[in-house]
């Protein structure tokens, strides 16, 4: 049976190339209950297309030779597209300029897979084709263009301080990062263990940054607190951001990940050992104990110097 996911990605446009992760080994769709181990796909000289929508029809870019390159690197299925001149791939590249192509979606056919009580583990799939969409199935499906307006918006994340907790846990009405504050970082800014995605609501639909293309960055401060940086793009999702924080105002607040450790204590969540999934950012005129964010000029440094992606160290 041919069945389509989004992954969890990064798509970039430089000029007509697009480049990013199919799927993120490893991480779960919400929406589907499942991920996909790694090297799950095994490529072979078999053609494979890029198209819109997963429609036939509007074929963008192909293997063998098409501008269409699938690269298994270990921790994700990568896509590098070099869209050709032709009239189809013209709209694509403006639909994801725009944010109507939200995402890459792999077409597969599942040939191995096991259960681990609510959860489908697919260890062996073959390959169909891509397709740009604009519904992403995976939190982190996303796409980030290079444009910058020149604003950056700084916010800090408070250490060992109750604030209003945005997650769905029953009860669960605070939360506090009690420990671990640096190690989140690190993994993140520092060993490249862990990507994250800035959006405004929600980072699937809505992406403003990422730490891959030097949009999203952070640091920890000497008083413990963590702090980000989001260059706004200069797109209607960056200008939202800026209508809404001169209006109600916005928080800025980690997203962390199913496997941050941590315990309830009353109707507040401690957290030990958070994990970084991502940053939101979200309107709001009740801060409940989250830090107001201020906006300030890009820096020099990170709007005239083209984003570089960095090595991930590998630990061994």
């Amino acid at each position: 049976m041919r069945e389509r996911r989004a992954g969890p990605l990064e798509v970039r446009a430089s000029g007509r190339t697009l480049t990013g992760p199919a799927i993120r080994y490893g991480d779960v769709s919400p929406s589907h209950r499942e991920r996909f181990e790694a090297g799950a796909f095994a490529l072979d000289g078999r053609t494979r297309w890029l198209d819109v929508r997963h429609d036939p029809e509007r074929v963008i870019a192909w293997t063998g030779g098409g501008g269409l390159m699938l690269e298994d690197r270990g921790d994700a299925l990568m896509v590098r597209a070099e869209l050709p001149a032709i009239p189809a791939a013209d709209r694509a590249l403006a639909d994801v300029q725009a944010g109507k192509l939200a995402g890459f979606s792999i077409e597969f056919r599942a040939l191995e897979e096991r259960h681990e009580g609510g959860l489908r583990v697919v260890t062996r799939a073959d390959l169909d084709g891509v397709g740009l969409v604009g519904a992403p199935s995976y939190e982190q499906s996303t796409v980030e263009l290079r444009g910058r307006m020149g604003r950056t918006m700084r916010a800090r994340i408070p250490a060992k301080t109750q604030v209003a907790c945005r997650c769905s846990g029953v009860g669960c009405r605070m939360a506090e990062i009690a420990e671990g504050m640096d190690e989140m970082f690190r993994e993140v800014w520092e060993d490249f263990q862990r990507e994250a995605v800035a959006g405004f609501g929600n980072y699937s639909e809505s992406p403003l940054a990422s730490v891959s293309s030097g949009t999203l960055r952070g640091r920890v401060l000497r008083s413990g607190d963590g702090e980000v940086e989001i260059d706004l793009p200069d797109s209607p999702t960056g200008a939202a951001v800026i209508a809404a924080h001169e209006a109600a105002g916005v928080i800025v607040r980690p997203h962390l990940d199913a496997d941050s450790e941590g315990e309830q204590r009353g109707d507040t969540m401690v957290y030990t050992r958070p994990r970084l999934r991502g940053i939101l950012v979200s309107a709001t005129d009740a801060r409940e104990g989250w830090p107001e964010p201020e906006l300030i000029a890009t820096p020099d440094e990170f709007l005239t110097t083209p984003p570089k992606r960095r090595a991930r160290r590998l630990w061994l």
